[in-house]
């Protein structure tokens, strides 16, 4: 064998560097995706289910709209947390109020408000 003579094949570096450098990559993007599309869907959660609460102010029929979006996303239902405030009237339909609701779906969180 001769050192001087190097012979390689492209393949192998096709292989050794496009391969396995891209899979990295694809595994990083994928959960950047999935990620943003949680983010999304929380938030639309929110603008949504605030909407509800306004039109009809009863947990239940909010609790339907939070876990119909969630379903529709994709999402867990049983996962999606949510807590509706009213200031400064607890009854969010009163003139002057301010409704917040804060929709929490793992880590990612999404608030959406409304005044009355």
């Amino acid at each position: 064998t001769n050192p001087a003579s190097e012979q390689g094949s492209a393949i192998v570096d096709l292989i050794g560097f496009g391969v396995l450098l891209q899979i990295p990559i694809l595994m990083f993007a994928t959960f950047s995706i999935s990620l943003q599309h949680q983010s999304f869907a929380v938030e639309a959660i929110a603008r949504h289910a605030l909407r509800a609460h306004s039109l009809w102010p009863v947990n239940q029929s909010t609790q339907e709209v939070v876990a119909t979006i969630a379903k529709d996303f994709g999402l867990s239902a049983n996962r999606v947390n949510w807590n509706i405030f009213c200031t400064p009237n607890p009854n969010c339909l009163e003139p002057n109020t301010t409704a917040q609701i804060e929709v929490r779906y793992g880590q990612i969180v999404a608030y959406a408000s409304s005044r009355f």
